[in-house]
């Protein structure tokens, strides 16, 4: 399994709007083969209220650079990078980390 985290910071009302587009993303997301998407808040360690994460898993690497295929052709891309640059300093894409499972069986 290969997870993507992309990380977002700014004020709460900032990341209210994060969350917000998160949820209209979701199923979007889903139809270009990502899973268990969701946006988690801490509620403990570094960042507190100024921070989100945007999560998503796919089932290998392959499935992950296909979603990613999908997104770049994407108007909904186009427009992410538009309200990203417009919600500046308010949101703030920090970056997306993949990773994969080194313990799995």
């Amino acid at each position: 399994m290969i997870t993507a985290v992309t990380r977002w910071t700014g004020t709460p009302a900032g990341l209210a709007l994060v969350e917000a587009g998160s949820r209209a993303a979701k199923s979007e997301h889903m139809s270009w083969g990502a899973n268990n998407c969701r946006f988690m808040r801490p509620i403990a360690g570094q960042g507190g209220m100024g921070v989100g994460f945007y999560i998503c898993e796919f089932d290998s690497m392959s499935a992950f650079g296909a979603f990613q295929d999908s997104v770049l052709a994407s108007d909904w891309f186009k427009q992410m990078q538009k309200d990203v640059a417009a919600g500046h300093p308010e949101i703030m894409m920090d970056g997306t980390t993949v990773m994969y499972d080194a313990i799995a069986d």
